[in-house]
């Protein structure tokens, strides 16, 4: 079965009509060199900043964490310090200061009748 296509002349065109072309004068070419040439140079700034602004965030960091670790390292000193005073402390070490033992002691409770307002009887 032997098909015949037909081919039309303008079967390849858009149907949005015939434009006029237009050839880049040299005007136009110098003012796209120039807008390209300008927006490179614009993003070379650009990278050249954003690597020296991670650079000196890098350095700062660097800065922070060994300040960090000092702070650390000065903060387990006080601890153990802390915890070689606490268990130091005798009987008789707070009786040198003038403690002294309670034979009964005084305990606070939370009832209604007794709360620390204005001592106001309940309404």
């Amino acid at each position: 079965m032997n098909k015949r296509l037909k081919f039309n002349q303008d079967q390849l065109s858009l149907p949005f009509g015939q434009k006029t072309a237009r050839a880049l004068s040299l005007e136009d070419r110098q003012k796209a060199f120039w807008f390209l040439a300008s927006a490179s140079l614009c993003c070379v700034l650009v990278y050249i900043y954003a690597m020296n602004a991670a650079a000196h965030n890098i350095a700062v960091r660097q800065n922070l964490e060994r300040e960090v670790s000092e702070t650390n390292a000065r903060l387990s000193t006080l601890e153990f310090a802390s915890i070689e005073l606490r268990n130091s402390v005798t009987i008789e070490t707070a009786r040198t200061y003038g403690f002294t033992e309670v034979s009964e002691p005084l305990y606070v409770s939370r009832s209604a009748a007794s709360a620390l307002t204005l001592n106001t009887p309940a309404r």
